[in-house]
């Protein structure tokens, strides 16, 4: 199985590709820059010392099975719309979280559609759009010696391919997937993440995530 991770530059995403390729999985660092996902790919191979490949975008939504868009939520929509013929009939994976920094702390956008999710789902109506990974603290999460126990809820409307998003999510040592119902849910799941940042900034905590007891 390919998975692509596209804007597999960031925290987010070099947790992403280096836990999901140490379990086997044939992992595409994709970013705008091929130049700049080579070289974080192979700065990835010498953290692993396996095989990971970096190319643009676009080539890397185009060879993959499952795409995961860790791109920062402004410019997401753009890529996916730029990708929508490379990304149809694959099953495209959204932790994207819209949220604005204010004097006041981190708020969460609402969009038109709902949520990220669902706006995505409106740009890609021929992929099977998948959310999660939203509440992952994305610094600890790229530290592979790094212990945690978090949850990960997970959302979406086609039912075999959230099973396989669950699936891969619980192969990850330390993540623990929960079916959290319709894509619609993902308006919820993702609003919890500025949370989550107010708190551990006002209570002088860091790397909360979420765990349902």
């Amino acid at each position: 199985m390919k998975i692509a991770v596209l804007g597999g530059t960031g925290s987010l995403g070099k947790g992403l590709v280096l836990r999901l390729a140490s379990l086997g999985y044939d992992v595409i660092v994709g970013s705008r820059d091929a130049k700049k996902a080579e070289s974080k790919a192979e700065e990835y191979c010498k953290i692993l010392g396996i095989d990971i490949r970096g190319l643009d975008n676009r080539r890397a939504a185009a060879e993959c099975d499952i795409a995961i868009i860790t791109i920062p939520w402004k410019h997401a929509f753009d890529t996916a719309k730029e990708l929508k013929d490379e990304l149809a009939k694959k099953i495209v994976v959204s932790p994207i979280v819209p949220m604005e920094k204010t004097e006041n702390g981190f708020i969460y956008v609402t969009l038109p559609e709902g949520s990220a999710a669902e706006k995505l789902a409106s740009i890609l109506p021929n992929s099977k759009i998948v959310s999660a990974y939203h509440n992952i603290p994305a610094k600890k999460f790229a530290d592979l010696n790094a212990e945690f126990e978090w949850d990960v809820a997970v959302c979406g409307d086609d039912a075999e391919s959230k099973k396989t998003v669950i699936e891969i999510t619980n192969r990850i040592r330390g993540l623990r997937a929960l079916d959290a119902g319709s894509l619609r849910n993902s308006r919820i799941v993702e609003s919890l993440t500025p949370l989550l940042i107010n708190i551990a900034i006002n209570n002088k905590m860091r790397d909360l995530g979420i765990k349902f007891v």
